[in-house]
């Protein structure tokens, strides 16, 4: 609501920078995430990819939403849009939340997974040791998922912010849109195949290792294509792997520190993905400028996504299933 008051460049981007960011970040993966983990144990990883999709969702439904019906229908403009967003999450949204979101099953006298009453002993060992946080930044594998999802992330943002100038530079503007949005539908039906795949006993490392071998796959085929249908072909392999990053971090971290210090580690990492990110999309811009193409800014990110797959191999002892065991 905020930014439908904006009056120029400057106040739009400390609303950005400020209520939008915070609020984004109080509502986002983490929050979700760790609300999820309370929640589960036997099937977590499902319910991790479950609760990831609604980003893919989001990605697929409200930009042709804005477009089609609140921009091309209703005739509303930009201010006009933000302004109908603000009131529908302040009016809508937020009593939900408050009403219908219950921070641990416990707090209603339940157990997680629907269990019987368990032990005090036996719920100690299902949530797992507490982590300090100096303990977690002298941790080896702590910055070794860091590393391995900031390569990933940094790699999906920057090809998401790039992909539609990359048409048009092709010739296929008119399908950009379309291009674009082939990454969200498999991107959605990854995070859930993802997360069975751990519960049912895959090695989390080698789950990692073939989502990022996918989105390699993806990055050198873009590459290839020839038409629009054949990029946007690409778009959803990349989608298809890229689209596990985000519950396979979680799982990765709830795994490795225990679920009683998932918020905690996978915050704490969260400050050094998000400048990762950061740079990943602008250090695009920048080599296409430099060269006139997007073919060195693409082998660039190839080499990260392969870096990765090769560092994740050096995360020790991670759990192979969702109990973890304190």
């Amino acid at each position: 609501m905020g930014l439908y008051l904006t009056v120029n460049y400057i106040s739009f981007i400390i609303v950005y920078a400020l209520p939008i960011a915070l609020g984004a970040t109080l509502m986002g993966n983490l929050s979700t995430s760790k609300l999820v983990s309370s929640w589960f144990d036997k099937q977590a990883g499902r319910a991790l990819g479950i609760a990831a999709m609604g980003v893919s969702f989001a990605g697929f439904i409200f930009p042709n939403l804005t477009q089609y019906f609140l921009m091309d229908i209703l005739l509303l403009e930009w201010r006009e849009v933000y302004l109908v967003f603000g009131i529908f999450l302040l009016i809508l949204i937020t009593p939900l939340m408050f009403l219908l979101v219950i921070d641990n099953p416990r707090d209603i006298n339940q157990e997680i997974d629907g269990d019987s009453k368990n032990e005090e002993t036996e719920v100690e060992e299902l949530i797992g040791l507490e982590w300090e946080i100096k303990d977690l930044l002298k941790n080896k594998n702590f910055w070794i998922l860091t590393l391995v999802f900031s390569l990933q992330f940094s790699s999906m943002m920057a090809i998401l912010a790039h992909i539609t100038f990359y048409a048009a530079e092709k010739g296929w503007a008119d399908q950009a849109a379309f291009i674009f949005g082939m990454y969200a539908i498999p991107a959605m039906i990854s995070k859930v195949v993802f997360g069975w795949l751990v519960e049912k006993k895959l090695d989390p490392r080698a789950a990692v290792s073939i989502s990022l071998a996918l989105q390699a796959i993806g990055l050198v085929l873009i590459l290839y294509a020839q038409t629009p249908m054949q990029l946007a072909f690409v778009i959803a392999i990349f989608g298809f792997g890229g689209g596990a990053g985000l519950p396979m971090s979680n799982i990765l971290f709830r795994n490795t520190f225990t679920p009683m210090s998932f918020g905690t580690s996978r915050g704490l990492a969260q400050p050094f993905i998000a400048l990762m990110q950061a740079t990943g999309t602008p250090l695009v811009a920048i080599l296409f400028q430099y060269y006139g193409n997007y073919n060195n800014a693409f082998l660039l990110l190839i080499a990260m996504v392969v870096l990765a797959i090769f560092v994740i191999w050096l995360l020790r002892n991670p759990q192979t299933d969702l109990s973890v065991n304190s």
